[in-house]
C-alpha cells in the first residue's frame, strides 16, 4: 500500500486529539469504522450501509486506513471477493464510535427524512446501546433480527449488548425472533403496532423485548 497520496488535514501542533483526527477525521472514515465494529465485510457490504458514498471514494478510504493501520484487507489468491476488518487498533475506536452514537441520540436524534437512506445495523445500533445505557436490565437475552432478508444478532451476556451481522448459529439459538423490514421496525421502535413485523418466542421474553425495544423513544432529544 505504499505511495498512497493522501489530502488530509494536518493541524501541525501537539495533540493527541489531533493526531488522531488525521488519521480518522476525514469524510467517511469514522463511519467505514463504525460499519466494520459489528464484523468483517466486503466491499459491496459496505457501499450498501454508506448511502451517498461513492465508490472512487470508499476506495480510497479503505487504501487510507488501511495504510493508517487501522483495517486490513484479506485478499486471498483466486478469490474475487476482498474482505475488510479492523486490526486492533482500529477495534480500539469501538468506544469512541458508541460515544459518538450515544451523543447524536442526545443531542443531535431526528426521525428519518423521506428518501434518505436507513440501515438496519444502524438502528439497531441505536436501540441496544440506549437499552445498555439507559435501563437497569441485566438479564441475559438473544434476539434475531430478520430485517430485509438478512440476519443480525443482539446479545447480551447480563452486562453489556452486542449486535452482529451475521445468522444464528442455530434454529433454537434466540429467545426472541423479529421479521421485518427496517421501516416497519423503525416504526415499531416509535409507536408500536405489530403492523408488517413478526414476534415470536415464548411470552416472557418477548414482553421483555417489547419493553426494551422502546427503549429508545425514550432518550433521544429531536433537534
Amino acid at each position: 500500500m505504499e505511495g498512497v497520496t493522501r489530502n488530509v488535514r494536518t493541524y501541525n501542533h501537539f495533540c493527541l486529539m489531533a493526531r488522531a483526527l488525521e488519521r480518522v477525521g476525514d469524510r467517511w472514515s469514522l463511519l467505514v469504522i463504525r460499519d466494520l465494529v459489528t464484523g468483517a465485510k466486503r466491499f459491496t457490504d459496505l457501499m450498501d450501509r454508506l448511502g451517498g458514498i461513492t465508490p472512487k471514494t470508499l476506495s480510497q478510504r479503505l487504501r487510507e486506513l488501511e495504510v493508517a493501520g487501522i483495517v486490513t484487507a484479506d485478499r486471498e489468491p483466486g478469490r474475487r471477493e476482498v474482505w475488510y476488518s479492523l486490526t486492533p487498533a482500529g477495534a480500539d475506536l469501538g468506544p469512541v464510535i458508541d460515544a459518538l452514537n450515544w451523543w447524536g441520540l442526545r443531542h443531535a436524534w431526528r426521525r428519518p427524512q423521506p428518501g434518505e437512506p436507513l440501515h438496519a445495523e444502524h438502528l439497531l445500533r441505536s436501540a441496544i446501546q440506549a437499552i445498555d445505557l439507559a435501563t437497569d436490565d441485566h438479564e441475559p437475552a438473544r434476539w434475531h433480527f430478520r430485517l430485509d432478508g438478512r440476519d443480525y444478532l443482539v446479545e447480551s451476556d447480563g452486562h453489556q449488548w452486542s449486535l452482529t451481522a451475521k445468522a444464528p448459529p442455530t434454529p433454537t439459538w434466540a429467545d426472541v425472533t423479529i421479521t421485518a423490514t427496517t421501516a416497519s421496525l423503525a416504526t415499531f421502535v416509535f409507536a408500536p403496532s405489530d403492523l408488517d413485523i413478526d414476534i415470536t418466542g415464548e411470552t416472557e421474553p418477548v414482553q421483555r423485548f417489547r419493553q426494551l425495544i422502546s427503549t429508545l423513544a425514550t432518550v433521544v432529544h429531536p433537534v
